[in-house]
């Protein structure tokens, strides 16, 4: 087994003792590719919101977290952990990315400005505490679930608001295929290497919930949707500088569908069939997977409890959108 400060080369660190020497090989070159994808993961969607000029369809919770938890992973991995260059590396970079996309909220955003300043008052506050905390304290315990927790739930609030919009025409659906393809390199390096079990458990979840945001793109795929969305978005725009409002993301996305021509049936089947099945094999993999690294089949709840939220939230938006149609009802009587 190569010892962790590398002397054996960069490609044998935190081998797994029992394994074949090329896994651990394998495992740490996952581990470099998945950072070299981390470093570009966040940029196409950088891109089309300065292109568009606009962040609607975007989750900001799903941003704020995904923040929040590089921020606490900077300490945790400097602080407490002994892990690969790769991963420092990522630690480092993660956060600045995503600084940049939360700025884009606060410029594109439609919110009004009270509740922009509002809100990143109270981040900012929540942010400064973090840091003085993991300064000051030795609080690698909090660290540790803390930044389990928030990656864990990153991508829900994305997923949720697409599953509310039936569309995905806020994310670019390049940042989307390389997020799975980092999150599946990062699963083979977190499975094949000896990780600190919190890394475990998140890669996990976050690789699950992924691959189901994936999903979303190939099930409500529309090249026309994408097309009038923009055309839309560069329209309300114009229309900013004079007249200030605020466009709910659902109302966007009826607008879209209620002026967007349909592509061919048979397309989009193809599409939606052939996705559903690759994103099964990877699901079902990354259980495998999970199961195994934790030696046992408590691993199985994992994917319970996923589909459990997803569940819960589907239930909660049929509430909403049945009591939205009973009001509306109530008014033309």
């Amino acid at each position: 087994m190569a010892d962790s400060n590398g002397s054996h080369g960069l490609l044998e660190v935190n081998c797994r003792p029992n394994w074949p020497r090329w896994t651990c090989m394998a495992g740490n070159i996952c581990g470099l590719c998945s950072t070299a994808i981390w470093f570009i993961v966040l940029l196409p969607q950088v891109w089309k919101n300065f292109r568009r000029k606009s962040v609607r369809g975007l989750s900001v919770l799903w941003a704020t977290a995904n923040f929040t938890a590089s921020l606490i992973n900077v300490f945790f991995v400097f602080r407490y952990l002994k892990l690969p260059l790769y991963s420092q590396i990522s630690a480092v970079y993660m956060p600045v990315l995503e600084f940049v996309l939360l700025l884009q909220f606060w410029i594109y955003g439609t919110h009004k400005r009270k509740f922009k300043i509002v809100y990143s008052t109270v981040c900012g506050l929540i942010w400064g505490a973090l840091i003085v905390v993991e300064l000051l304290l030795p609080v690698q315990d909090f660290a540790e679930y803390a930044a389990i927790t928030l990656w864990c739930i990153e991508t829900f609030p994305q997923v949720i608001l697409n599953m509310r919009l039936q569309s995905t025409i806020g994310q670019a659906t390049g940042s989307v295929l390389i997020a799975m393809i980092g999150k599946t390199t990062d699963f083979l390096a977190t499975n094949g290497l000896v990780m600190p079990l919190q890394y475990v458990v998140m890669c996990y979840f976050s690789t699950a919930v992924a691959y189901i945001n994936g999903l979303q793109v190939g099930w409500y795929f529309d090249v026309e949707e994408v097309t009038n969305a923009e055309k839309i978005d560069r329209s309300e725009n114009r229309m900013d500088s004079q007249i200030e409002r605020y466009v709910t993301n659902l109302e966007e996305a009826d607008t879209v569908k209620r002026t967007s021509p349909s592509p061919p049936r048979r397309a989009v089947a193809v599409i939606r069939i052939a996705l559903l099945a690759l994103l099964t094999v990877l699901s079902l993999g990354c259980v495998i997977g999970f199961c195994l690294n934790l030696n046992s089949y408590y691993g199985l709840f994992a994917p319970l409890s996923v589909a459990a939220v997803l569940i819960v939230a589907q239930l909660h938006l049929v509430y909403c959108r049945s009591s939205s149609f009973d009001i509306n009802l109530e008014t033309v009587n």
